[in-house]
């Protein structure tokens, strides 16, 4: 009985330890980046391998600052996911090279080195002693009394018999010192090198410690994925997060080339993160919508009415304001006004016969739901994590468009194109600053705010020198009647039009004559060519089209009565 509840009892404790949950840690790559107005949702890819049983898969590289609530886990093989959690991993310091102490490996290269290094000795020691001996041979046939003809048998036929054996013997001689020679040489280099390569060997760990960069022991985000399996095998997790430091902003570029085309509008963004972790060559979907403002639907609470107090406000006379209000706030200012504002080849021909490049705005897919747009651009991207805005284009689209030219010759002698935008309200836009071009020269900067625009947006794209205006006043007569007290004044303007373009042009020209506020003053329109005329404003209008070339010429009259003895204020 005792034997068989040991022997229950292993089986239990075997069991027990099978059924212990294995560890695998496993690096990911990012793969897909949504980009919200502010914030971002990363999803990485891993690929597995786990073993029969349950096993935590540990994945690292996970963006610092992200919301571990937002975490969701997806995957691809013949396992289950049964939990998902998020932890903090502290890596452990790597401790310094003993400098006494070499390492295994080194010793063994030290030794082996030191062996090489005395047989190239040995084999350099050879080398020179044949060296010496082959000098030697060379010396004593050149100093041979043979060779000299100091010998009593001295004939033509033993003379040329000396010459051939000097001959052939210097020959062989010089081939065997040269090769030598040779052999020297790569025996030095052999042991100079080696003799520098045991030296850094024996220097290893002072090397390492003057070298030695510290791994970072700050804190590492890990996702912890817990699955199971019936056998071994194979898979893919899908891991998404959202992480704060990132967004994007839009920007717009307006173009138009000239009064015939519509306007091309090109969509930009303006990406940034700071997650640590660069986004390389990743597929990147830009969302309109901020996943950081509430989703919950607004409470109205009842509204109690009560009787004005009012609030005693201290008076300030002159130039003395109280020290803890600015002298602004007590003071009326003009609201600001917003400013409306290559390949080069020598052969012009081949240039015009190339097709337009194309643009990344051209690979972009815009899907559209009940609270959000999204833009999904189909090439990838690269965002490093630099705090810095990357330009991205979004997608380009041409707007219908009517242009008009706008003439205040009282105030300037320009004429300013302006061109009238229909059908903008189908493009999902942004509130942003738009830069304007026209020709292909910049105009100005202008903001585009889809919340408080019409159905028609104009565009301000700057002045046209090609329209020549002159306005002159032509006549300015005064007369008096003594009985009525009263002066009669009238005054004529003419206003010259010409049209320098190459195409007709629709022109809207306004002017203006002044408003009495007094009684005993009076304003009478005369002549005005046909203008609109607002009689409460004194404002004249003209609206033609002007041929090419073409010069119109627009008159308007008007008439003062006023008492003989003042005098006007007129500018």
């Amino acid at each position: 009985m005792k034997k068989l509840l040991i022997t229950a009892l292993s089986v239990v404790l075997m069991g027990t330890s099978f059924a212990k949950e294995k560890e695998k840690v496993v690096n990911s790559k990012i793969d897909k980046v949504t980009v919200f107005l502010q914030g971002a949702q990363v999803t990485r890819e891993s690929k597995i391998y786990i073993d029969k049983g349950v096993t935590k898969v540990i994945v690292e590289g996970i963006s610092r600052g992200f919301n571990p609530n937002s975490i969701q886990v997806k995957g691809k093989g013949d396992f289950i996911i049964m939990d998902v959690s998020s932890q903090l991993h502290y890596p452990e310091p790597e401790p310094l090279p003993n400098p006494t102490e070499l390492p295994e490996k080194i010793v063994k290269e030290i030794h082996v080195l030191q062996d090489s290094i005395n047989d190239v000795y040995w084999k350099l020691t050879d080398v020179k002693n044949q060296i010496m001996v082959y000098e030697s041979e060379k010396n004593l046939l050149l100093t041979s009394g043979v060779i000299k003809g100091q010998t009593q048998n001295d004939s033509i036929l033993a003379l040329k018999d000396a010459m051939n054996y000097l001959r052939d013997k210097m020959i062989e001689i010089n081939g065997l010192l040269l090769k030598s020679q040779k052999r020297q040489t790569d025996l030095t280099n052999d042991q100079n090198r080696m003799n520098n390569r045991l030296i850094e060997l024996q220097n290893y760990n002072a090397n390492i410690q003057n070298n030695y960069v510290p791994k970072s022991t700050a804190p590492v985000q890990q996702v912890v994925v817990t699955v199971s399996a019936d056998e071994a095998t194979s898979g893919y997790l899908d891991i998404s997060y959202m992480v704060n430091n990132a967004g994007w902003s839009p920007a717009y570029d307006l173009r138009a080339d000239d009064i015939a085309s519509p306007v091309k509008l090109t969509y930009k963004a303006n990406v940034y993160q700071t997650t640590g972790v660069d986004w390389d060559n990743v597929d990147v979907t830009l969302s309109t919508i901020n996943p950081n403002r509430s989703n919950i639907k607004p409470t109205l609470a009842p509204w109690y009415i009560q009787y004005y107090q009012p609030v005693q406000t201290p008076v300030y006379t002159g130039n003395a304001y109280p020290q803890s209000a600015k002298k602004d706030a007590y003071e009326l200012s003009a609201a600001p006004s917003v400013a409306e504002a290559d390949m080069v080849m020598d052969d012009a021909y081949f240039k015009s016969q190339m097709r337009e490049a194309d643009h990344m705005a051209n690979y972009t897919q815009m899907s559209e739901s009940m609270t959000m747009v999204e833009f999904e651009l189909k090439i990838k991207q690269s965002i490093p994590s630099d705090g810095q805005n990357h330009m991205l284009a979004v997608k380009s689209e041409n707007i219908p468009s009517s242009f008009e030219h706008f003439i205040v010759p009282k105030m300037d002698n320009d004429a300013f194109l302006v061109a009238h935008m229909t059908g903008w309200e189908d493009l999902n836009l942004l509130p942003a600053v738009a830069n304007i071009y026209y020709d292909g020269t910049y105009v100005g900067q202008t903001r585009i705010n889809p919340s408080v625009m019409s159905d028609t947006l104009d565009l301000a794209l700057g002045r046209d020198r090609g329209i020549y205006v002159t306005r002159k006043k032509i006549s300015d007569e005064e007369k008096v009647k003594p009985l009525a007290n009263e002066k009669t004044k009238t005054v004529t303007y003419e206003i010259a039009i010409k049209n320098y373009k190459s195409a007709d042009i629709n022109l809207t020209i306004e002017d203006q004559i002044p408003v009495s506020n007094i009684e005993e003053i009076k304003v009478t329109m005369g002549e005005n060519s046909g203008a609109e005329f607002n009689e409460g404003l004194g404002y004249l209008k003209w609206k033609r089209d002007i041929k090419s070339k073409e010069t119109q010429k627009f008159k308007f009259t008007y008439t003062l009565k006023y008492d003989k003895d003042k005098q006007l204020a007129l500018n």
